[in-house]
């Protein structure tokens, strides 16, 4: 088992942020099952860590093809409680920088590809 974990961390190296819970193919698409770590995470308005969770949400965005099959990843996203009394961001999603920005539906390396595939 070590190996496939060492082969997936090695193919999805662009994705070390989350934790990746399974990969299936599909044949003409590769499905990636992921999460994000369980660690505090700053509350955007007041910068304050929580790692208390209030509920959890799904994101599905498509990553950079592997052997030129297309690549989709489901993310399982915490929606975290600030712990801050009075901050005006009672609760969150988490982000994940450089990977996943807010409301894309591709990785960020997915749309920097397309971007310089464009001149």
């Amino acid at each position: 088992m070590r190996d496939v974990n060492a082969l997936v961390a090695t193919v999805f190296s662009g994705l070390s942020g989350l934790v990746i819970d399974d990969v299936v193919d599909d044949g003409e698409v590769i499905r990636v099952a992921a999460r994000t770590p369980n660690v505090p995470f700053p509350c955007p308005m007041c910068g304050v860590p929580t790692g208390k969770v209030h509920g959890y949400h799904g994101r599905t965005v498509a990553d950079v093809p592997v052997d030129g099959r297309q690549v989709v990843i489901k993310v399982q996203v915490r929606r975290l409680v600030c712990p801050v009394l009075g901050c005006r961001r009672q609760t969150f999603r988490e982000q994940v920088p450089g990977l996943l920005e807010r409301l894309q539906r591709r990785t960020t390396r997915l749309t920097s590809q397309s971007r310089e595939g464009v001149h």
